[in-house]
């Protein structure tokens, strides 16, 4: 069952004099009553010790007061153990107003998120797989506990990387008001917010109210020096500004014949009139391409309102039950998130896959458009114009969150603890979108016209042929027969913004009408759970604990987009409806065995087990089992490890995900346009690998896209491979060893190291366009994925598609080091901290068919994000009286990424290291009033330039991209 490269279960046990897994000091430092059962994330016996067999990170109420930050994802995302790619509210473009935690990098679907030891509902869009947590507001939270740990036999499925456990206040007494405000140095990226919490109790219960809303403000790509342009970087370290070939002027076909390659003569050197609007001339991406970045939001806007009650109630004694009581959580959210990005680059053919022909007896193509040798209009197969006039396009969200948890508890008469309870949640989703196009119309805008006279009838000349130029009282479109399409009006994409020229309105107003694209999503989740825990026997060393239960899941969801997205004829993009569920049963048991107590070498050893058995009605049945070992050979030094599988089952989208179209940005090999020099290219189209290239419907001399960078993919579920693949879950051997050490001689001194690794087989993912691309090109995987232009096309070699639907596919190892270092001393100045802890990555391979894919110390944009080998968190905290201070440097190691656009052979070039300063304080004015005071990132460090990065020339789901943050906050409470 465990085959790590370290850790079959002697191996673990026998290492267990060496290391073992270590404990975050913060939870030690809190302090437990020597009589009191708690139960801690990663078990589910209850224990009167916080320390068990795993490595959990504990961060209180208190040292989450001290931070600008309103939702738990952003305080998850400042951890050094989170990696990858996970999106929060910098991510516009890609991003859903949502933030995800990735534990290890390793995807955000991989970690489990529970409020107080059980499942959240996931957020988002609809049938989602992981959990929204700007959902869970920082208001309500006592303390978050990450356990780095594979959890799968003590909570199920998706516990792969570990567990985040949110414990809520839930006994406060009194009345508590916090005020929020912030912004940045540049005066934007505004935030506000206030809560009020009340909680009362008596002799049988208590209960707890929670309100409140938050408010964060956007900022602009265009108001940051290192976002203001999209840049190209270059090999020599030089760059260059780059854009969009859908600038706010024509970039059209050129004339036929004017192709620079006779063996293609469909393809043609395009044309604009460029920025001056002056002659037709060839279009150069060097001058004519459009700066997008200005008018993309770099942090998106978004509001949250929430409203949550936690209560228990003593029932009274009911015979061998003992005295139960009886608990209640309910929570609701709305979050309110918009996205901006630029306006339509509408080139129907190139970017969308549409033939929208721009016809010669068009009356704007007639009169402005180019011509040929002969100074005859023709037809335009491939256009691209940027819709400025639109303003941009802009996406609206609306997400409402709901939970809720009944149940009761209490002890038997043998001493048991028994629990049941009932889990429901369930998150929809409105999202509206503006700015697009219906790309039907589109193509009878740019159709033929004609002239009605002043009595409605169109206009001919003597063969009853309609006249496209004359000087008639209305301008029509036609169809192919000749006949006025009611309602239709023209486009001319041939005038100048801002001028008499541009757009019309009614234009406008024909092409998109008053088309606003709306998508319906939800998710849902049942969970009905029963739990017994107690002390089964003694032993010499100690009464021998255990837990067992059972759990019943439903998740279901759907996700579902209007008509015109169904259809797949707006420039918003495609996608099917996608609707389904799944239910599992499980049964789960855990035990605790003291083995020495107070022995020579042994002043403590125990080992625990646990198991899960699961069955679903998707794929069938599963069985996940764990071991630990805790040692303490002298009192001040913990010795522990654990050795345990983990699964994840697939997701509704996983399964049934309907097809939907993106635009990752990703390079083709077989495209002229990905070498800045001809003699690469030729180079390639004579290498063996171009048989690939022609395999795909690349024509044997090449294609050239025109400086294409985002390739239109397909995303889904396995059910897109019409019944060609079905998925399995996906498996993981988890290890990890560590030690703790308080040396009484260095009072006040505590140290934990933990070593870790995972290895993920048969994963649950998407290849990826960029590894599509390049595993087809270089070792002929994937080729059949790929749809390309035929010969007969106007842009034949073209892709018009990638298909990146869900597949178990390969795996993933990787390991690392996570430290902790604290020491606390006193002076005749006052009380001092300091902390440094952080996470050293020693390996990250992705497998995928036959390539494998190193991350350490990488940021590769297709694959997976961002992998430092080192992050770490160093934090100086100062108290005196009623005042307390803390200093904390974040630094992220430097990466190298691969720089591979159309601009320029791919080539590696180094990301430098980022350390970014935080400074806090606040002073108890009165027993009753806290203020607080905060700047983060002091010195307003910019983030590095990361060029293959998506958006914001830099990497927005690790770096800090506002810059400057100011904040304060006022606590009253009574």
């Amino acid at each position: 069952m465990f085959n790590l490269k370290l850790s079959t279960l002697h191996l673990a046990i026998g290492s267990a004099l060496f290391a073992g897994i270590g404990f975050n000091v913060h939870a030690a430092e809190e302090g437990v009553d020597a009589v009191e059962r708690i139960q801690v994330t990663g078990s589910r016996i209850k224990r009167t010790d916080m320390e068990g067999a795993n490595p959990v990170t504990t961060i209180d109420a208190a040292a989450i007061s001290k931070m600008s930050v309103n939702n738990v994802g952003d305080l998850l995302q400042n951890l050094t153990s989170s990696a990858g790619a996970a999106v929060n509210t910098q991510t516009n473009n890609g991003g859903d107003s949502s933030t995800r935690f990735s534990l290890r990098g390793i995807g955000d679907e991989r970690t489990l998120v529970l409020i107080n030891g059980r499942r959240v509902v996931a957020g988002g869009s609809g049938a989602n797989a992981s959990v929204d947590l700007n959902t869970i507001p920082t208001s309500i939270v006592k303390r978050v506990e990450v356990l780095k740990d594979g959890a799968s036999a003590t909570y199920g499925s998706d516990a792969i990387a570990g567990v985040v456990n949110i414990i809520t206040h839930t006994d406060m007494e009194g009345f508590e008001v916090k005020v929020n405000a912030g912004q940045s140095g540049e005066s934007d990226a505004k935030s506000k917010g206030i809560d009020f919490t009340f909680g009362a109790s008596s002799d049988r219960g208590n209960v707890v109210f929670a309100l409140g809303y938050n408010d964060q403000g956007d900022a602009f790509q265009g108001d940051r020096s290192f976002s203001e342009y999209e840049l190209r970087a270059y090999p020599d370290g030089s760059t260059q500004q780059g854009g969009s070939s859908a600038p706010p002027w024509a970039h059209v076909d050129g004339a036929p014949g004017s192709a620079n390659n006779p063996e293609a003569p469909n393809a043609d050197t395009n044309v604009t009139r460029g920025p001056e609007f002056g002659s037709w001339r060839d279009y150069s991406g060097a001058t004519d391409a459009f700066n997008y970045n200005p008018v993309n939001y770099l942090q998106t806007p978004s509001s949250r309102k929430y409203a949550n009650v936690f209560a228990n109630y003593l029932l009274g004694e009911f015979g061998f039950l003992g005295e139960v009581n009886s608990f209640a959580e309910a929570s609701y959210v709305q979050t309110n998130g918009d996205r901006l990005i630029a306006p339509e680059p509408l080139a129907p053919l190139a970017f969308f896959q549409t033939a929208a022909p721009y016809s010669p007896d068009n009356y704007y193509n007639r009169t402005q458009g180019p011509k040929d040798a002969d100074g005859n209009s023709y037809t335009l197969n491939d256009w691209r114009r940027r819709m400025l006039e639109t303003g941009g396009r802009a996406n609206f969200r609306d997400y409402k969150t709901f939970r809720t948890v009944v149940g009761f508890n209490g002890v038997f008469d043998n001493g048991w603890d028994w629990e049941i309870s009932y889990n429901y949640g369930q998150s929809d989703s409105v999202e509206r979108a503006e700015g697009y196009f219906n790309l039907d119309r589109v193509a009878e805008a740019v159709g033929p016209t004609g002239w009605l006279d002043e009595n409605g009838a169109l206009i001919t000349d003597a063969n009853g042929n309609p006249l496209v130029e004359a000087n008639g009282s209305q301008m029509v479109c036609l169809n192919a027969d000749g006949a006025v399409i009611d309602g239709c009006v023209p486009l001319n994409i041939f005038g100048q913004p801002g001028t008499d020229s541009e757009i019309s309105p009614d234009m406008l107003q024909y092409i998109s009408g008053a088309y606003n694209t709306t998508e319906l999503g939800q998710n849902r989740q049942e969970v009905l759970s029963a739990v017994v825990s107690g002390d089964l026997f003694d032993l010499p060393a100690g009464a021998v604990g255990f837990a067992a239960g059972y759990e019943k899941r439903k998740e279901s969801g759907y996700y579902k987009p209007d008509t015109l997205i169904l259809g797949g004829i707006t420039t918003a993009g495609s996608a099917v409806s996608t609707k389904g569920g799944y239910d599992v049963e499980e049964v789960f048991g855990e035990v605790i065995i003291p083995i020495f107590d107070e022995a020579p070498m042994a002043h403590m050893l125990e080992v625990n087990a646990a198991f899960r058995y699961s069955d679903y009605d998707t794929f069938g049945s599963n069985t996940s089992g764990k071991i630990g070992i805790k040692w303490m050979p002298v009192e001040s030094l913990l010795v522990r490890a654990t050795v345990s599988d983990a699964f994840r089952a697939p997701t509704i989208d996983d399964l049934v995900g309907g097809s939907a179209i993106g635009f990752p940005e990703a390079s083709d090999p077989c495209d002229a346009d990905t070498y800045s020099n001809p003699a690469d290219y030729q180079a390639v189209r004579n290498s063996p690998n171009w048989a690939n290239c022609v395999s795909t419907g690349v024509p044997q001399s090449g294609y050239s896209s025109g400086g294409v960078e985002q390739i239109p993919s397909n995303t889904g579920g396995a059910v897109n491979w019409g019944g060609s693949v079905v998925l399995e879950p996906e498996t993981a051997d988890v290890l990890t060893l560590g030690f703790v050490y308080t040396p009484e001689f260095f009072e006040n001194f505590s140290m934990s190291v933990d070593y870790w690794e995972i290895q993920l087989t048969n994963a649950l993912s998407t290849v990826g366009t960029q590894s599509t691309l390049d595993g087809c090109f270089n070792n002929g995987d994937y080729c059949d994925r790929i749809d390309r232009f035929k010969s007969d096309s106007a842009i034949p070699g073209n892709i018009k598609t990638v298909d990146d639907y869900a597949v178990n596919v390969g795996g993933i190892d990787t390991s690392g080091v996570d430290f902790d270092l604290r020491y606390r001393f006193e002076s005749s100045f006052g009380d001092w901290r300091l902390g440094l802890d952080g996470t050293y990555l020693l390996e990250y391979d992705k497998h995928l068919a036959s390539q494998t894919i190193d991350h350490v110390g990488r940021f590769e944009g297709d694959h997976d994000g961002h992998f430092a080998k080192l992050k770490t968190n160093f934090t100086i905290g100062w108290s005196l009286d009623d005042f307390d201070a803390t200093l904390t440097t974040r630094y992220i190691d430097s990466v190298v990424e691969v720089e591979q656009g159309w601009w320029t052979a791919p080539f590696e070039r180094t990301v430098e290291s980022n350390v970014v300063v935080d400074l806090q304080g606040n002073y108890a004015v009165t027993d009753h009033l806290t203020v607080t005071l905060g700047v983060d990132n002091l010195f307003d460090q910019e983030p590095p330039f990361v060029y293959s990065a998506f958006g914001a020339n830099t990497d927005v789901s690790t770096y800090d991209i506002v810059g400057r943050y100011m904040y304060m906050r006022a606590q009253v409470r009574f």
